[in-house]
């Protein structure tokens, strides 16, 4: 992304068209722009969804593994790009194993907070020492397990990058009273897709830290001017009519949080979304998202709604959902001849698989 100001409370982020990178792969004249699409349905994916989730209950979450690469399988297997699926590959014993890792960890520091400061200081450090690790690897795990046709992709990032993005993410944190956390968000993306190969095929994001500050402050900004007026109208107006008793202010402050709760975070989400992808290259390639901002939010925040009101049985409906958008909106022009590229990743996928057979390739999310 292009240094510039944006104009005050933008329909979208701010992008501008980015040059791309020479190449080896022959460059056609004309760019092709190819869309994704999704084919999956919230029925079908219901099912796979409270079949998960019974079994992962009468197993103690021993088969969450399994309901993951489940999951994942499906969102994979429906997703199409110029007429190929893409698809997940992982062994839910590794992402067992990573688990129990990641638990193990926990659980010792759990232990040990309970005999001694010193040992709850301890415990502490090597648990947030274990973080940007496990952060890596679960990286490792996800790419090296994510396949287009018949190219797999690649996460070259180092154990060494890791823990020096998550030192300065905590720096950062610390000596900005965290007003500079979408820097690291910005750091994260970047360590990520700089690092991210479909076959030798390299992404690139583009965009700069202060792309990132504008995503998220923002709607930040557009919410504390809601939040003055609804004060104004709320507290000022109706307030001198109705009374002010704690019931009236228990109601006004709990209307503040719903506006926050449904506004803020599914906004700040959409902008994050479109900054990156509008600025992110493979190859020769560009992404594009016409991921309107406004509809991505309204699709968060009643997703979050139905759920709620559901108790949880609209979560498969609310997934896809959000996935499908996501999907739809994104297209990759293409400045390279897409059956080279294809060719040139698929070559590249056996130099790779060995490098990236490391048996510390495991998955950690929870």
């Amino acid at each position: 992304m292009q240094d510039q100001i944006p104009p005050p409370f933008p329909d979208q982020p701010n992008t501008t068209p980015i040059t791309p990178p020479e190449s080896p792969i022959a460059s056609l004249h004309q760019p092709i722009v190819r869309r994704f699409r999704f084919h999956g349905d919230a029925m079908e994916y219901f099912g796979i969804w409270i079949v998960n989730i019974l079994l992962t209950i009468i197993t103690l979450s021993l088969y969450a593994p399994w309901a993951k690469v489940r999951r994942l399988r499906y969102f994979y297997g429906n997703t199409e790009f110029s007429s190929r699926r893409f698809d997940f590959t992982g062994i839910p014993t590794k992402i067992l194993v990573g688990r129990l890792i990641a638990l193990g960890i926990y659980a010792a520091f759990s232990v040990s907070s309970q005999y001694s400061m010193v040992a709850t200081v301890v415990g502490f450090i090597v648990l947030y020492a274990a973080v940007p690790w496990l952060i890596r690897a679960t990286l490792r795990f996800t790419a090296r397990n994510s396949k287009f046709g018949n190219s797999r992709f690649y996460f070259g990032g180092t154990t060494k990058e890791s823990y020096k993005i998550f030192i300065l993410s905590i720096l950062l944190y610390i000596f900005t009273l965290g007003i500079f956390t979408p820097v690291a968000i910005w750091m994260y993306k970047k360590y990520y897709l700089n690092h991210l190969y479909a076959g030798q095929l390299e992404f690139k994001l583009h965009a700069d830290w202060s792309a990132y500050m504008a995503a998220v402050y923002v709607p930040i900004v557009m919410a504390i001017g809601i939040l003055i007026a609804f004060s104004i109208i709320f507290f000022g107006i109706i307030g001198s009519i109705v009374g002010f008793s704690p019931n009236f202010f228990m109601f006004g402050f709990f209307g503040a949080y719903i506006i926050i709760g449904l506004f803020v975070y599914p906004l700040i989400s959409a902008r994050i979304f479109i900054t990156t992808w509008n600025n992110t290259t493979v190859g020769n390639s560009q992404f594009k998202t016409d991921c309107n901002q406004w509809r991505y939010a309204w699709i968060v925040a009643t997703n979050w709604i139905a759920k709620i009101f559901t108790i949880g049985l609209m979560s498969a409906w609310a997934a896809v959902r959000i996935h499908r958008y996501q999907v739809e909106s994104m297209s990759l022009t293409l400045y390279d001849d897409p059956d080279q590229m294809m060719n040139l990743a698929q070559q590249e996928q056996s130099a790779l698989a060995e490098e990236i057979s490391d048996i510390f390739d495991i998955d950690v999310s929870l």
